[in-house]
């Protein structure tokens, strides 16, 4: 597994998740955890031991599926992420993690806060970014079913923080989760980005800080798994899937 940018040694399927502690007796039998092993691949959870109850493990079973899900779910998006990828001059396998982190690779979510589709652009950074590259003012409906539309707004929204944060990706990530003008104060708060990095990585504290790790080691679990350099056929963006 590549560690960059300065990331904690985690694991793409580590079985870390930040929904809370597992629940006893989840998985019913031996048989389930079985399943849902052969589901995600021999080494998707090599790190889980067949002593103790399989409930015990339930947590970084879920985990490890979830990943499995959403990693076909980018595949299908390859192309629309290539071309976005491409216009804005951003890797494509940043631009995966992205969705994996944000969405989970699904296109019509809505998060609680109104964020819409695989990259979960707000109102205000959809008609921002459509503006600066000559689009119309894109609709609720077509950010939450237009993949290659969701795309190129946030390629482009990500091109823009990496040259407002200097190439710095980690830094970067962490405006996209918590916003460029918020992310700049709360640094400033506590005298400045690398003071504020160093303070919370050491405590391991920040959400906004995990976040932005999380989608890095995505984006090196795709860098290793070659999935933008498949010598494959690419399929029409928003054709038959």
């Amino acid at each position: 597994m590549i560690q960059s940018e300065g990331e904690p040694p985690f694991a793409f399927h580590s079985g870390a998740t930040e929904s809370g502690p597992p629940t006893p007796g989840r998985l019913r039998s031996p048989r389930t955890l079985v399943l849902l092993l052969v589901l995600v691949g021999g080494g998707a959870v090599t790190a889980l031991s067949w002593e103790g109850a399989p409930g015990k493990y339930a947590h970084q079973v879920e985990a490890a599926v979830r990943d499995h899900l959403a990693y076909r779910r980018v595949k299908r998006y390859r192309a629309e992420l290539l071309l976005a990828a491409e216009e804005s001059d951003v890797d494509p396998c940043l631009l995966a993690g992205i969705i994996v982190a944000e969405s989970s690779g699904r296109v019509g979510v809505v998060s609680h806060k109104g964020a819409m589709g695989l990259f979960q652009l707000s109102r205000t950074t959809a008609t921002w970014r459509a503006e600066e590259l000559g689009l119309p003012t894109p609709t609720d409906e077509q950010l939450l079913s237009d993949p290659l539309l969701n795309a190129r707004l946030g390629a482009d929204n990500v091109a823009w923080l990496l040259d407002t944060f200097d190439g710095d990706v980690v830094r970067a990530m962490c405006a996209y989760n918590a916003g460029a003008r918020r992310m700049k104060e709360i640094a400033a708060e506590e005298g400045g980005w690398e003071a504020w990095r160093a303070n919370h990585e050491a405590a391991a504290d920040s959400d906004i800080l995990k976040h932005a790790f999380k989608i890095v080691r995505y984006r090196d679990e795709f860098r290793e798994r070659g999935l933008f350099e498949q010598d494959e056929e690419t399929p029409n963006p928003g054709g038959d899937r």
